[in-house]
C-alpha cells in the first residue's frame, strides 16, 4: 500500500516537472537547440574547415559531444532550481511536506523531471546536428550512461540553488558563472591534451573535463578514457550532492517555517 502510494506521488511530482517544461518548450528547449546550430555553423564549419581536424575526426564531429552535454546539463540544472524555487515561493511546496512523503521522494520527484528535460534537449541537438556531422555512435550504453548520470548530478545541484535562492536571480547565479564556464574551459572546444602546464593539470580538475571526454569517446570512439574513474567520479559526486539534497529537504532547510 505504501509503495503504491509513493508510487502515484512520484509520478504526479513527474508529470507537472514535465508539463511544466513542455508547455513552455520555446524558451525551455529551443534555445540549446539554436546555439548549438550557431556553434556548429559558424565554429564546426566556417571555421573548422580551415582546420585539418581535431582528435582525429572533423572538427564539427569533435564538437557535437560537448555542445550535446552543454545542452544536458544546463537544462537539467536550470529545470530544476526554477521548479523548485517556484514552488517555494508560490507555497506549493507545503503540500508536499504536509503529506505522508519522505524527502527522498520529493528529490526524486523533481531531479527526474530535470533529468527528462536534460536528456530531450539533449536529444533535439543531437537531431538538429546530425545533417552537420557524420556521428557514428561507437559505445552507446557508455554515451547515455555519461548523459544521464552528468543529467541528474546536475538536477540535484539545482535542487540545492533552489532551496537557497532568494530571487529568481539568484537561479541563474551559478549557471552563468560556474556552469557554463566549466564546461567552455573542459574541453568543449578543444582537446585539453594540447593545453600546456600548468593549464593542462588546471583543466584537469575540472569535473566537465571527464563529462566531456567520456561522452565524446563513446560517440567517436576517440581520445583516451578510462571508463572506470570517469563513472567513478559521477557516481561518487552524485550520490554526494543527491545525499546534501536529501539532507537539506529532510531537515525542512528553507522550506519550514
Amino acid at each position: 500500500m505504501r509503495t503504491q502510494r509513493y508510487w502515484y506521488a512520484y509520478r504526479g511530482m513527474v508529470v507537472k516537472q514535465t508539463r511544466r517544461f513542455l508547455r513552455a518548450w520555446v524558451q525551455n528547449l529551443l534555445p540549446s537547440v539554436v546555439t548549438a546550430a550557431l556553434f556548429l555553423t559558424i565554429f564546426g564549419h566556417l571555421v573548422g574547415r580551415e582546420l585539418s581536424g581535431m582528435g582525429g575526426v572533423p572538427y564539427a564531429d569533435f564538437l557535437l559531444p560537448g555542445l550535446i552535454i552543454l545542452a544536458v546539463v544546463t537544462n537539467a540544472y536550470s529545470n530544476v532550481t526554477l521548479a523548485f524555487y517556484g514552488a517555494r515561493l508560490q507555497r506549493h511546496i507545503e503540500e508536499l511536506l504536509v503529506a505522508p512523503l519522505p524527502a527522498w521522494l520529493i528529490v526524486a520527484g523533481f531531479a527526474t523531471g530535470g533529468v527528462l528535460r536534460g536528456l530531450l534537449a539533449g536529444g533535439l541537438v543531437l537531431l538538429v546536428a546530425l545533417p552537420f556531422t557524420s556521428l557514428q555512435v561507437h559505445y552507446p550504453l557508455a554515451t547515455l550512461g555519461i548523459a544521464v548520470t552528468s543529467a541528474l548530478l546536475f538536477a540535484l545541484a539545482g535542487l540545492i540553488n533552489g532551496l537557497f535562492a532568494r530571487s529568481f536571480d539568484h537561479t541563474s547565479v551559478i549557471s552563468t558563472f560556474v556552469l557554463t564556464p566549466l564546461i567552455y574551459l573542459g574541453g568543449l572546444f578543444y582537446p585539453v591534451e594540447r593545453l600546456d602546464e600548468p593549464w593542462q593539470t588546471v583543466a584537469a580538475a575540472n569535473p566537465m573535463h571527464y563529462m566531456i571526454a567520456g561522452f565524446r569517446h563513446g560517440l567517436l570512439g576517440t581520445g583516451g578514457f578510462d571508463g572506470t574513474a570517469t563513472f567513478g567520479i559521477l557516481a561518487a559526486a552524485t550520490a554526494a550532492v543527491g545525499g546534501l539534497a536529501w539532507g537539506l529537504v529532510a531537515r525542512g532547510v528553507r522550506i519550514r517555517a
